[in-house]
């Protein structure tokens, strides 16, 4: 069997959101972000949200998804078979291991088969200067994660601010718990190693903006019901201010000085000011 298709991998500091994004073209990330849960949640974390497949269902698809922490052969054998049913009806599949971040395997697209080379290609995050092609023995090992998307409708606007407010009600702790993390790091004598840390802060702020940005379009539409959504628009645009002050000290990918502790100190104070704006509720 050899089978391709054209969709293309859209960067994203989350490669989950990326990989939705193109699943999804042409709605814009920082909708599919907020509408998952997924902007606000670390972008390396496999953990799926609790509302994923009913946020893709707001924006217009039918989710299938597979997470499997321990597969067994039939598991994977089932997995292979997906893939090339999404293949040959010209749909692309993301799949977590596809993509290649500078800090280890994370989600990429699955575009194609070629049997006589026995490989998936592949495209996410660094593939093309690693390598397009994935060894099909690649989907033996290891925690199986798969998300498959069937349109199953047109995306309707009016639904995205509900989903969101769902979606943030599901997500908000995780991400309060990974600032959290990130301050204790700081407050802490460990020894910081700056690309990760920057590429760690400047994911957290982007993501958040994009979050804000939903907001600031999509807040009013929730705002004269009674809606969990209403708190969230200054939330999500208060921290994102804060994370984003605390990004310029990091900038990515030469990271800066976290082992510097007036450094430290101001990343944590922005840090801190992200949360404040979180806590009520929490």
């Amino acid at each position: 069997m050899q089978a391709f298709i054209t969709t293309r991998y859209d960067y994203h500091w989350s490669p989950l959101i990326g990989c939705l994004s193109a699943l999804l073209h042409p709605i814009p990330s920082h909708v599919v972000g907020a509408v998952t849960g997924l902007s606000v949640r670390p972008p390396d974390e496999r953990a799926l949200p609790p509302s994923l497949a009913a946020g893709l269902s707001a924006l217009g698809a039918r989710a299938r998804i597979v997470d499997r922490e321990q597969p067994n052969r039939v598991d994977h054998f089932r997995a292979r078979r997906r893939l090339r049913s999404e293949l040959q009806r010209g749909r692309a599949a993301a799949l977590f291991g596809v993509g290649e971040s500078a800090f280890g395997p994370t989600w990429g697209l699955i575009v194609g088969v070629d049997d006589e080379r026995q490989a998936w290609r592949r495209d996410g995050p660094l593939t093309e200067q690693v390598s397009p092609w994935l060894a099909e023995s690649a989907l033996r090992d290891g925690r199986l994660q798969l998300v498959t998307l069937e349109r199953s409708g047109s995306a309707d606007a009016t639904q995205w601010a509900s989903a969101a407010a769902a979606a943030w009600q599901d997500s908000i702790g995780v991400g309060i718990d990974w600032m959290r993390s990130l301050i204790e790091q700081l407050d802490s004598a460990v020894e910081l190693e700056p690309q990760r840390f920057a590429y760690d802060i400047q994911a957290l702020a982007a993501n958040w903006g994009e979050a804000a940005a939903f907001w600031r379009e999509h807040g009013r539409a929730s705002s004269t019901t009674s809606s969990p959504a209403e708190p969230v628009a200054p939330a999500a645009q208060a921290a994102a201010i804060s994370l984003s002050r605390c990004a310029t000290l990091f900038p990515y990918p030469m990271g800066g000085q976290p082992n510097h502790p007036g450094v430290r100190n101001s990343a944590a104070g922005f840090l801190r000011e992200a949360l404040d704006s979180l806590s009520v509720g929490h």
